[in-house]
This record gives structure tokens, sequence and C-alpha cells, in this order.
């Protein structure tokens, strides 16, 4: 192996590391270790024969080198090799192998003393709970620490006035954007926490706020404050409908909606392709006082359409579903239904919430310029089309979770079925069983003047009297 840098060798150490660690691993010296265990504690407790003393001790020693092998190779490759001698684990390791070394004595002239001495065993008994306790430390994986750089804000700003679009904008630019009095559509997307500070001192809101909606995680809802009024809603939008019910797409989308006297803006915590949606529709044509709740009304709006695709959806899968027969379903039709109900649940659930905000916006709770003029009704409308979304979704919930149980219900009662079945197997069989029973193998030495014909010709009419009756209680159908 050469450096790159330098085309020349690298040194030893370095060389060896690799292989240190790839012989040396943790997963072998566990193994080592649980199997070292038994070879130090059994002699403690039982007496074996000298053959057994003399293979625990070699298993011993063979073990207490591999030991040995592995902290001095690894503390040769290490990098710093103060910093891994002083190591807390690797101290125990050394220890393990230090206190091996009293059972060598026997092997050096007047070695006979350290062997049976009080001493030796206490050692013994200390080393077995060292090695329990690196084995547990080697046990535990170590979790790689994150190292992430700070964050990078990404946010893009568009902006709306006057019926001019600027996109692109800066952030430094922001506030001088807002600072006139023209009526305004500021739509911020891939707003992150460095973007938090930026955004609360440009919209003059707190930044507890941004936070609590965009960072974190909450449900929709209208606040109303001193100077503003903010609106929260999940923009849900179906990216692909797939094959398959797990190839179902869904992209969920964290907004926050602020509305303010000459401007409204939006907040999303990533890509949205409401603004460009939007203005390339032409749906925003109301200017002035009208401005702010024209933009308001064509957000909502593009949110009816993009929750009518996802329920329609799952409406026709649903319906496809219920077309497999019963009983002839593919294994994993349970778990698909399953999970196919969880998604229902949260889209249900993100809908329902929805609609509670468009019911407090078409009761008039959420007054401004231009609500009461002409949008107010429509947004009534949009209101009555929210609750039928969310009313259909529910059925498609209800209706799927019917489908779960009738599946199950087809197979416990094929099941059932199976099992009636086999019980009149048995207990017909059991006729001939009892007879021959009674009778023996032999009929020559019976007490009974019976022949082989008429014992079978009870047993067959025996038999035929148990199907009919089975057959009469519709347990052969």
């Amino acid at each position: 192996m050469q450096s790159q840098s330098t085309g020349k060798k690298l040194p030893l150490r370095l060389r060896l590391r690799d292989p240190v660690y790839q012989i040396f691993t943790d997963h072998l010296m566990i193994v080592l270790a649980l199997l070292l265990i038994p070879t130090i504690f059994l002699p403690f407790l039982f007496i074996f024969s000298h053959f057994m003393i003399v293979l625990f001790r070699v298993v011993n020693y063979i073990i207490i080198v591999i030991f040995a092998l592995e902290y001095f190779s690894k503390l040769y490759v290490a990098d710093s090799r103060r910093a891994y001698a002083t190591n807390p684990w690797h101290i125990l390791d050394l220890l393990i192998v230090a206190l091996t070394l009293p059972t060598f004595i026997p092997w050096i002239p007047f070695g006979g003393i350290g062997r049976t001495s009080p001493l030796l065993r206490l050692l013994r008994v200390t080393r077995i709970f060292a090695v329990a306790g690196r084995t547990v430390k080697r046990a535990i994986p170590v979790r790689p620490i994150k190292r992430t750089g700070p964050l990078v804000s990404r946010m893009k700003i568009n902006i709306l006035t006057d019926g001019k679009t600027i996109k692109g904008a800066l952030k430094e630019d922001l506030s001088g954007h807002l600072a006139d009095f023209a009526y305004r559509w500021v739509d911020l997307q891939e707003v992150s926490e460095p973007d938090i500070d930026i955004i609360s001192d440009a919209l003059k809101i707190p930044s507890f706020l941004l936070i609590s909606k965009i960072i974190k995680e909450s449900y929709p809802k209208i606040d109303f404050f001193k100077d503003f009024t903010s609106i929260f809603i999940r923009d849900m939008k179906l990216q692909s409908e797939g094959a398959g019910i797990k190839d179902i797409d869904f992209s969920i989308n964290k907004m926050l909606i602020i509305l303010r006297g000459n401007y409204i803006a939006t907040i999303s915590a990533g890509k949205s392709e409401l603004f460009d949606q939007l203005i390339s529709d032409g749906q925003v044509m109301e200017k002035k006082e009208k401005f702010i709740v024209s933009i308001l009304y064509s957000i909502f709006r593009g949110k009816i359409v993009d929750y009518d695709e996802v329920v329609r959806l799952l409406e026709q899968k649903e319906i496809a579903m219920e077309e497999n027969p019963a009983g002839m379903a593919r294994p994993s039709f349970l778990e698909d239904t399953f999970h196919f109900k969880k998604e229902i649940q949260k889209i249900h659930g993100n809908l329902w919430h929805f609609t509670q905000v468009l019911k407090a916006i078409s009761s008039g709770k959420l007054l401004f310029a231009g609500s009461k003029d002409g949008y107010l009704p429509l947004f009534g409308i949009l209101y009555d089309e929210s609750t039928y979304l969310s009313e259909t979704s529910e059925n498609v919930r209800d209706n799927l979770i019917s489908l779960i149980e009738f599946h199950i219900n087809t197979v416990s009662i094929g099941l059932n079925s199976v099992m009636r079945i086999l019980a009149v197997i048995t207990s017909i069989g059991l006729i001939p069983s009892i007879i021959s029973g009674l009778f023996g193998v032999n009929l020559v030495d019976s007490p009974y003047p019976v022949s082989i014909t008429e014992l079978f010709f009870l047993e067959l009419s025996l038999m035929l009297l148990s199907v009919y009756a089975f057959y009469r209680r519709g347990w052969l159908k």
C-alpha cells in the first residue's frame, strides 16, 4: 500500500491497522469471553476429572493469549497510544490479562505455592467480573456521532404585487418589499431554522409562532392576534397514483398563512407549487382592497382541488379492492388493506381539520377587507365541498374496515369448514376402530358368533348412518 500524495510506503503501524481490527473483532472477543467465563467459574462449583481440569486450563491459556495479542496489537496500531492505554475499558482489558499471570506460577520453580493460594482464588473471582463487564461493554453497539454542519438557508422568496411577479427575491430585501402600503402576496418556501429570525423581523410576527407551526408539528387552525391573523393548514398533494396500494405517493407540506392589512404571506416548510400554479392559471385577478381575500380564496380553492383528487383516488382504489372475490385474495391482501387504512385515516384527519378552518372563515369569524363583498358566500361553497370530501373519505375508511372484517370472517368460515370435515372424518373413523378393539384381530377364537362379512356390514352401516347424520346437520356442505 502506498500513499497517493507522496508515493511512499505507509508506516508498518498504519498498514497493520486494518488487518488487526479485522482479525480481533468485537464479535470474536465476545465469543471468547463467554467461553472463558465457564472455564474459570465451573471449577469452583463442581469436581471434575484431571483431564477436564487440564482441558479447562489449556482453553484458559489460549483465550488469555488471544486477549493479550488483541490488547498489544491494537495498542501498537493506535493513533495515540497514551489515549488508548488510559481508556478505562482498555485498562480493564489489560487487567484481565494481568489477573491471569498468577496461573502460570506452577510452570516455574516453587510455583506450587500460588496454585492453591486463597489470594489466587480471589484473583480468579475478580477476573470473572472483569471479563463479564468487558463482554457487556463490547456487546453494546457504539452509535457513531453524527457530525452535522451549520444549517444552511434554502429559503425561496416569491412576491406578487400590482400584477407584477418577483421570483427569487433576496431575503435581505424582504423587509423593504413590505415597507410600503401596496397590496402584495409574499410566498416563502423551504423555510428552516436559520430563516426564522429574518421572517419574524420582516413580517413583525413572534418567532415562537413560526417555530411551533413550521419547525415543530401542529394541526390546522386559526389564531387571532392583535395586528394579524394566522391560518395553519397542511398542503397535501398527490404525487403519484402508482399501480398498487403501496405505490400511492402523497406529499404533505406545512403551510402558515399570515393575514395583515396590506399583505398576505404564505410560509411553507418545503417546496410548494401553489404560487406558480395560481399565477399560471390566472386565478389571482382582484386588486387593491379585494386582493388579500382573492389570494386567500384562490389558496383554499386550490387545496380543495388537491383534496378532491386525493379522495377520488382513494375511492377508486377502495372500489377496486371490493371486486376481489372473497377467499381468493392474494396473501398480502390484509396487510395492504391495513396500511391503506392508515393512509386514509391520516388524510381524513387532515381533511377534517381543513374543513373546520373553512367553517370558521365562512361563518364570518375572519373579517378583513373584501371578505363580505361577494367572497364570504364563496367560502361557504368551499366549506360545503370540503364537508362532502371529508364525509367521502370517512365512508371510504368505513367501507375498507367492513371489507377487512368481511375477508377475515371469510377466512374464519373456511377454516371452520375444514375443522368440521376433519371432525367428521375422525368420528367416522372411530366406528371401525372401536369395533375392531372389541372383537380383536382374529374372529376364530371370539366368544361372539360373528363372521367377518357380518362385522364388515355392521361397520359400513354405522358409518353410512353417521355420514347421513352429519349431512343433515350441514357439516358436509
